[in-house]
């Protein structure tokens, strides 16, 4: 039983170190997605909206798009990682029930859960998607600006 134990404690250590490179590539990106749209937003600015800037609008608007596209898919990749360590977490709890691994697990969270309510309603994937979307709808807006003076 303790060789089982030690397998599935390294498969949900593997899985636990993947989420957070996953979680770690999310912000990477995201960093590296706000410096490059706030250097375009300060261009678009300091040129007056020209007409000539209207394909750094446009960028804008595809680097908001790729931005809460591969959010998305680097959250769908955490959730698959969390989930198999779930299921191996599990597992151990059914090897060694007085551990009781399942119920600690489940009291800390309710004790959590009581405390931060009203966060814990708030998704934090839905917190990075907004942010890709609020640079994509800036993108937006500088393309109408740029249309509607120029026009």
């Amino acid at each position: 039983m303790a060789d089982d134990t030690d397998v599935l404690l390294k498969l949900c250590e593997e899985q636990w170190t993947q989420g957070r490179q996953s979680e770690s590539q999310r912000a990477t990106v995201t960093n590296f997605i706000i410096t490059i749209s706030a250097a375009i937003l300060g261009f678009l600015v300091q040129k007056n909206f020209t007409l000539t800037s209207l394909p750094l609008a446009i960028l804008l608007i595809a680097l908001g798009i790729y931005g809460a596209v591969i959010s998305a898919k680097l959250y769908e990749r955490w959730q698959s990682h969390m989930r198999r360590a779930r299921y191996w977490r599990k597992r151990i709890d059914e090897l060694h029930p007085g551990a009781r691994i399942e119920q600690l697990k489940a009291e800390s969270d309710a004790k959590h859960k009581l405390k931060y309510s009203k966060l814990e309603k708030i998704k934090l994937n839905r917190l990075w998607l907004a942010l890709h979307i609020l640079i994509a709808l800036i993108g937006v807006a500088c393309t109408i600006i740029v249309i509607i003076r120029w026009s």
